[in-house]
């Protein structure tokens, strides 16, 4: 399902599950609605795993696994037995809105560059099409350079995507992307909000702190939170305070561990989770707007250094075989 899929999906569950409709009710209500193919996968294998007796966040994780992340299973899991259910439903409503948003945004900011770069290769061959010898072949270096342009950025497209899911489990592999300017800032602060929106589910269900962070961990989708969760949840057990644990990983901000240890002190710890969630979300978003900024500038500049280059090896053809005529 697409982020905005799933989206309109928990938004409705929630708001069904907040009017307190059975489930049972909830789906069947849902499921005539004709839904898509695959939010209907998602409603009916929910019905299935329900049937047979399996909790939600069982139901999910046994039939649509293809179709949820840890995330997910995380929140609805700490929801259930919370019993804040709606207000699990909400949380992941909130969060694929935004990364819908954070999406769209990063997709519009690549058009410009991708509609110049076809220019860039079109556009210099015209004059050579027009005055082109035999021998020449302007209009099959142009198909094969537009060919080799599309191979180029499936192949990008896909690296990204395996490196991206690689990262989730491994810290050495997150810890390079996090590098990636500006797009490295935006997936430090998506996963930290992952970590924090968890945590605050986890505490309101009364988790022990261990497995509150080893689960919040695997929910954040980053190697380098994930291993750092277990080094803290290992300390936790042996007695460590929450802040410090996280401290000692190096792997947190700091700014965030400093809250944690004043919010442990005051007893308010779920409130500073939440805190924490709206202001990563909010820090995420602003990341992806600045490099929907800057990447198309940058972008812009790439393209018209490669068409000024094309340019100058088209005029160089054109006189080369007008040279040639006169000798």
């Amino acid at each position: 399902m697409t982020h905005s899929e799933k989206a309109t999906l928990y938004r409705e569950l929630a708001k069904l599950t907040d009017a307190d409709f059975h489930l049972d009710r909830s789906l069947a209500f849902l499921l005539g609605q004709k839904p898509s193919p695959q939010k209907r996968a998602f409603l009916e294998g929910l019905k299935r795993g329900l049937e047979s007796g399996q909790s939600i966040a069982e139901s999910i994780q046994t039939h649509n696994a293809a179709l949820v992340g840890g995330l997910e299973i995380s929140l609805i899991e700490a929801g259930e037995r919370s019993g804040k259910l709606a207000s699990a439903f909400n949380h992941l409503t909130r969060y694929f809105s935004a990364m819908d948003g954070a999406k769209r945004q990063a997709s519009n900011a690549l058009i410009y560059p991708l509609i110049l770069l076809h220019l860039a290769i079109f556009l210099p061959e015209l004059p050579a099409i027009i005055v082109a010898q035999e021998e020449d072949h302007p209009l099959r270096r142009m198909v094969l350079a537009l060919i080799g342009l599309w191979v180029t950025l499936f192949a990008l497209t896909a690296l990204w995507r395996w490196l991206t899911q690689k990262a989730t489990e491994s810290a050495a592999v997150d810890a390079w992307l996090n590098r990636v300017p500006f797009v490295g800032a935006a997936r430090q602060h998506w996963a930290l909000a992952r970590f924090t929106q968890v945590a605050h589910a986890c505490l309101l269900a009364a988790i022990n702190m261990s497995e509150t962070v080893r689960i919040s961990g695997n929910a954040s989708q980053s190697g380098v939170l994930k291993q750092a969760s277990q080094l803290a949840a290992e300390m936790i057990v042996e007695g460590e305070q929450l802040s410090l644990a996280l401290a000692e990983t190096g792997d947190f901000p700091a700014e965030f561990v400093h809250g944690i240890a004043t919010a442990e002190e005051v007893g308010r710890l779920d409130e500073e989770m939440a805190r924490w969630t709206a202001a990563e979300t909010m820090m995420a978003n602003e990341a992806i707007t600045r490099a929907s900024l800057w990447l198309p500038k940058i972008g812009y500049a790439l393209v018209a250094l490669f068409t000024a280059y094309r340019i100058i090896l088209m005029v160089q053809g054109i006189y080369s075989g007008m040279l040639k005529q006169f000798e």
